[in-house]
């Protein structure tokens, strides 16, 4: 009787799971990150007297992938199977590859020229390949994609976008995981040494969304592939920062930096508008989503 009650229940558990994956990794991925995140700020705040926060915070940015890991094995062996496709998904055009790694440093460098004329470029501070070194570049890039890329796109390009793609068009499904992108990030403002530290939390509830389309955009390019998108979050940290970000003190700064991303934004509102318009412009790279043309999840097949 035990095990025929343990047995219905774990079914009940997997078939919760399939109706609501996207909403079960949201709660998941912030249980597993706050768990640790928040007793961090609490500390740094004087608010709590403990150590393990401070000494697990620093190498906790895995939340979301575990959160994926975990609600793909619970759906099925065909979500866990999708997820693993994507993180190693590599062959796409090979230009992909100078865009995803170079382009963050192209962007700040654009903001930067403009923001000379205007006097605001001393108001920007230097990415990491210039404060830490060219010799050390590399190996912080890579750093940075097998923590904070491998950790957090592994869940937010690698599961929950396909699956809001189901559902949603690209701008809505962007916006809302933009924000909880956001939002998952705040106990990082009140966290001593945290790159966050003494910024503000609404600049990046107004940023993330942006950034999210952008990635999203280059996410459908390339096959869907959430390796591509590691890359891409490694280099964002790697050569750029956030609006968000105690490094930028100013509001002309931030300003800059917000506009530029929308205005980004902008740009790929054209291209989907164009897309949806003329359909057969699609090229190669830019499938269309199985669950657009077959109304099934793709990794719900052969469970």
């Amino acid at each position: 009787m035990i095990n025929e009650n343990h047995a219905t229940g774990s079914l009940g558990l997997r078939a919760a799971v399939r109706r609501h994956p996207a909403t079960v990794f949201v709660l998941l991925a912030f249980a597993l990150t706050w768990s640790v995140w928040v007793p961090r700020a609490l500390v740094s705040q004087g608010l709590l007297t403990a150590r393990w926060p401070m000494i697990l915070g620093d190498f906790w940015a895995y939340g979301p992938a575990a959160a994926a890991v975990i609600t793909a094995a619970v759906a099925g062996r065909g979500a866990l199977r999708d997820l693993g496709a994507r993180l190693i998904r590599w062959r796409v055009r090979w230009w992909w590859y100078p865009i995803v790694l170079l382009g963050p440093a192209a962007y700040w460098v654009v903001v930067y020229v403009i923001a000379i004329p205007v006097g605001w470029s001393d108001q920007l501070r230097q990415p990491l390949p210039l404060t830490t070194g060219l010799a050390a570049a590399v190996p912080v890039l890579l750093l940075l994609c097998l923590t904070d890329g491998l950790g957090e796109e592994t869940g937010w390009r690698g599961f929950l976008l396909p699956r809001q793609l189901e559902h949603l068009n690209r701008l809505t499904a962007s916006c809302l995981l933009g924000v909880i992108w956001a939002i998952w990030h705040l106990p990082l403002f009140w966290t001593e040494g945290a790159t966050l530290a003494g910024g503000s939390p609404w600049v990046i509830i107004a940023e993330l969304p942006a950034v999210s389309m952008i990635v999203t955009w280059i996410f459908e390019h390339t096959k869907q592939s959430a390796l591509i998108a590691v890359l891409l979050h490694g280099a964002m940290n790697w050569s750029a920062f956030s609006a968000a970000s105690g490094l930028v003190e100013t509001w002309q700064a931030t300003t800059l930096l917000l506009v530029s991303k929308w205005l980004i934004v902008a740009v790929i509102l054209l291209s989907w508008s164009r897309r949806a318009r003329h359909p057969a412009h699609v090229g190669p790279d830019e499938p269309r989503l199985e669950a657009e043309l077959t109304h099934q999840s793709p990794y719900l097949k052969g469970k």
